[in-house]
């Protein structure tokens, strides 16, 4: 099946078992399906393509990722159940000398695995790997109407600390991008 074993397994909040794995290769045609169709549903992402994403393309990406993990630039982790992945999280570092003790999250849950702490497992483990990597700041961004991850962001210490006023567009509308950060 795949070559990599899980980091730790946990149980989600209605009992589903899921595992935590650093992306991989052998993975790609499921990270792949994972995102189009995160972009199908139009949820609440920033990087959504305006087309579905070529296997070329994500392969091309997941090196990148690799590479950036392999050189401790990134940390990544997957959640999978039942050999499907239900949620990404990496952080990357700032790409100078001047805000490398910074980090970018990004964060996505499968629309059926929202709401069992899988987010919040994920997070938290990134901001552990964050410390690590000797972050001292993580950051991040979130529609100004997504109001369920906001309140999640702050309920687990995240401040705003700017918006752009109709700085992102989704679903024929503009929202605010809302941009908020965590000290470790």
């Amino acid at each position: 099946m795949f070559s990599n074993k899980p980091l730790m397994k946990f149980m989600s909040k209605s009992g589903k078992e899921i595992e935590i794995y650093e992306p991989s290769l052998d993975r790609l045609d499921q990270i792949l399906k994972f995102v189009n169709d995160l972009s199908k549903e139009d949820t609440f992402l920033s990087f959504i393509p305006e087309k579905p994403i070529t296997k070329i393309e994500e392969e091309l990406w997941l090196k990148s990722v690799l590479n950036n993990i392999k050189y401790k630039k990134a940390y990544v982790i997957w959640a999978i159940c039942n050999d499907k992945i239900v949620g990404s999280c990496d952080v990357y570092q700032g790409g100078t000398a001047r805000d490398k003790h910074v980090g970018k999250i990004g964060i996505m849950v499968d629309k059926n695995f929202r709401r069992e702490g899988i987010g919040s497992f994920l997070l938290n483990l990134i901001i552990e790997h964050a410390k690590n990597m000797e972050m001292n700041i993580v950051s991040l961004t979130v529609f100004s109407d997504n109001n369920p991850a906001i309140s999640f962001y702050k309920k687990v210490g995240f401040k705003e600390w700017g918006r752009l006023p109709n700085g992102l567009f989704r679903k024929n509308r503009f929202s605010d991008s809302v941009k908020m950060y965590k000290e470790l």
